[in-house]
């Protein structure tokens, strides 16, 4: 009975600590994601798989840093940018953020709307009723309710591994091609793998990471499981994008069929692997934007409450955190009138908008590094040197591939 009893409450605190390294992982497999991932995977086929190990990799390290950051300190990253390097660099950062985070937010709305679509869904009233009861959900509900909400969200991810299977790949050739280039990589390649790793290590996810964290109130004893679950997250949020490489590689890619977006991707798999696994991928598109719709959104506000000193959280009542509200709600209404918009094409620049993502992210591991290794507010957390060598690689690494990347895809090589 002791030995029962020692489980439970173990399994209850695991339970109680559960939510933000899952929920912010699986976030970056957004409706842009799904759309980068689906584009990627019908041009550069197995090739791509090559990106899962770094991205996995550099996911795991800036989220459990940007959690642990949060778990030991108390503040959100942008906190501590404020309190560290003034309001002119929060101005900045804040500017830079924000015009990344609506970028993607356009993606996973005009991803709900596209996926709507697909099942012949009138967007003019179920899209804004959605976003409307999205809107009432997160400002009348408290902390704990919308957490379960949005793991219940990741759940429905399932669809993508029903999708590939239906595809019938070869998945032995898929899991070598991790390791084993299947054919030449070229300056393109790189513009497009940039573009993969922005949309799973987001911008926003770095700053979402350590609000979240710091609105859980996590406590210090509780950290290891913490990083447990950053690891976790990290890892299944990659295998699930890959399952939908798998799904299109297997089906289009093979065929030669090109594809500019995830709707088109959702349908044109359906001759392949059937109507059911066309529409498993339609209804992932569907949760992926939903999902992202509510998050990135939240990402925004947590990051301007933190950067300008005004009070922010999900556990602060409407009321008396209105401005925080107030920027989340703003955000979804724009979104959707641009979105509804007949002559807005959102996914012409759904890559573009990824690899800015991912061009960003150095700047925000260069804030990560300096706060990490900050012994006045770490102690004893402080970053190893092994986490150093790992974000500084992963930093380098990014801006060298961004740069080839982006000369190459400006000069068609």
């Amino acid at each position: 009975m002791n030995f029962l009893n020692s489980l439970k409450i173990k399994l209850l605190i695991i339970l109680a600590v559960i939510g933000p390294g899952i929920i912010t992982a699986f976030a970056d497999n957004d409706a842009g994601g799904v759309a980068t991932y689906s584009v990627a995977a019908a041009k550069f086929g197995y090739n791509i798989h090559l990106t899962f190990i770094p991205i996995t990799l550099i996911l795991i390290i800036s989220q459990e840093i940007g959690g642990r950051i949060a778990v030991v300190t108390g503040k959100g990253l942008a906190d501590l940018i404020r309190e560290r390097y003034g309001i002119r660099i929060s101005l900045l950062i804040f500017f830079l953020l924000s015009l990344v985070n609506f970028a993607v937010i356009l993606q996973d709305i005009g991803g709900l709307k596209a996926g709507l679509e697909l099942f012949n869904i009138n967007i003019f009233i179920f899209l804004p009723l959605i976003l409307l009861g999205l809107l009432y959900f997160i400002t009348r509900t408290s902390y704990a309710k919308i957490e379960k909400f949005f793991l219940l969200l990741t759940f429905f991810y399932i669809a993508y591994l029903f999708s590939a299977i239906l595809a019938k790949p070869d998945w032995k050739l898929h899991f070598k091609s991790i390791i084993i280039p299947y054919e030449h990589i070229n300056f393109n390649y790189l513009y497009t793998a940039i573009a993969v790793l922005g949309t799973t290590v987001t911008a926003w996810g770095q700053f979402f990471i350590n609000s979240y964290v710091k609105d859980k109130k996590i406590s210090i004893d509780k950290l290891k499981i913490n990083q447990l679950e950053m690891y976790v997250g990290g890892f299944l949020t990659n295998a699930v994008s890959m399952l939908m490489m798998i799904a299109v590689i297997s089906t289009l890619w093979i065929n030669h069929i090109k594809i500019n977006d995830a709707a088109s991707a959702a349908l044109a798999i359906k001759p392949f692997a059937g109507e059911f696994a066309s529409a498993l991928f339609g209804a992932g598109l569907i949760i992926a934007g939903f999902m992202g719709a509510a998050i990135v959104p939240l990402a925004t506000a947590y990051a301007f409450s933190e950067f300008f000193g005004y009070e922010g959280s999900l556990d602060v009542d409407f009321n008396k955190s209105k401005l925080f509200y107030g920027i989340f709600f703003t955000q979804i209404i724009i979104g959707m009138f641009f979105t509804l918009l007949p002559q807005f094409q959102l996914f012409q620049f759904t890559i573009l908008a990824d690899f800015l993502n991912g061009l960003f992210l150095p700047v925000i591991f260069f804030f990560l590094y300096k706060i990490a290794n900050n012994e006045e507010l770490m102690g004893k957390y402080k970053n190893t040197k092994l986490q150093n060598i790992l974000l500084i690689s992963s930093g380098i690494i990014i801006t060298i591939g961004a740069l080839l990347g982006g000369l190459g895809h400006f000069l068609g090589i």
